[in-house]
């Protein structure tokens, strides 16, 4: 009959001990979250920690702690977290994490192995997308990239920044044609973003397809009155119509936004010149070629220095 009783004392001092346990394992996850939200990552994996020790099949607690290695830089920690994680419950969303991971490792061909899986395993997953076509393009591999890109506006087809994202790369493909088809979509989705404008007016500077630039570049300016390149490469279009005044005050706001644009002083100067200014022209010049300009260095000596 003691036997009996001791025994059944033991039954419940072992489950009061798995409670607690449990209770203490889910406690360090906890402690490891908010951590992490206090951009403690470090300190965030090692509660993390504690509750694996605790609770060796905690599969929330290892991702949480491969993220939490990840934005503290130890990678080589989570992508061991991830593919313990993938050995036990494969699962579209690690792979793409530890794709994330070999981004930072800068071990690229492994990060597109991991986004391609978790595509074979999600084919809608446009992030593992966006991201495998952002290697490739690193990789100069742009017909690849521009072919996931296709895919994410299939899937979105209001992600305005995929269309400006595969224009650029038909420009690096010198279709310009095809680029300027992306930027037209792009602000269709989005024509609040000075970037397509920007990139549209380009190519169409590259075609000669002067107005149309024009009216882009102003549209970038509109959106974002700091775009230094759209005022720099719309005064260049002003000058090459002897609009020299207009121009002067685009090469003004450039200067203004980048003291040091050499190019901008050297422009202003020879723009200067060509309405009678010519002092002030020589002043621009000759700043163009203290910041290191070589042109107008040699222009100055040959129309500026006595």
């Amino acid at each position: 009959m003691k036997l009996r009783i001791f025994f059944g004392l033991s039954i419940l001092l072992l489950l009061s001990s798995e409670r607690l346990f449990s209770q203490t394992a889910e406690e360090y996850y906890m402690n490891g979250f908010t951590k992490f939200q206090s951009a403690d990552y470090k300190g965030s994996a090692e509660e993390y920690s504690k509750a694996i020790d605790l609770k060796p099949d905690y599969i929330d607690a290892y991702f949480n702690r491969a993220i939490a290695y990840d934005k503290a830089e130890i990678y080589t920690k989570a992508a061991a977290d991830y593919t313990y994680i993938i050995s036990k419950q494969p699962a579209a969303d690690a792979y793409v994490n530890r794709g994330f991971v070999y981004m930072h490792m800068q071990k690229n061909e492994k990060a597109i192995s991991d986004f391609s899986s978790a595509i074979k395993m999600d084919s809608s997953f446009a992030l593992a997308y966006i991201n495998r076509a952002s290697l490739y393009s690193e990789m100069g591999q742009y017909s690849l990239a521009i072919a996931d890109y296709l895919k994410v506006v299939n899937l979105f087809p209001n992600y305005a920044q995929g269309y400006y994202k595969m224009g650029l790369l038909y420009d690096e493909l010198k279709e310009l044609e095809s680029a300027l088809l992306s930027y037209d979509l792009a602000i269709r989705k989005d024509s609040t973003n000075a970037n397509f404008y920007y990139a549209r007016g380009f190519d169409y500077d590259e075609l000669n397809k002067t107005q149309q630039a024009f009216l882009d570049y102003s549209s970038a300016i509109k959106l974002d009155s700091t775009y230094t390149d759209a005022y720099f490469n719309r005064a260049f279009m002003l000058d090459e119509n002897n609009l020299f005044d207009l121009a002067i005050n685009d090469y003004n706001k450039v200067i203004a936004l980048e003291p040091d644009a050499a190019d901008a002083y050297f422009n202003r100067g020879l723009a200067k010149a060509s309405v009678g200014r010519h002092s002030e022209s020589c002043a621009d010049v000759l700043k163009a070629a203290q910041l290191g300009d070589k042109t107008a260095k040699k222009y100055y000596k040959l129309n500026c220095a006595k």
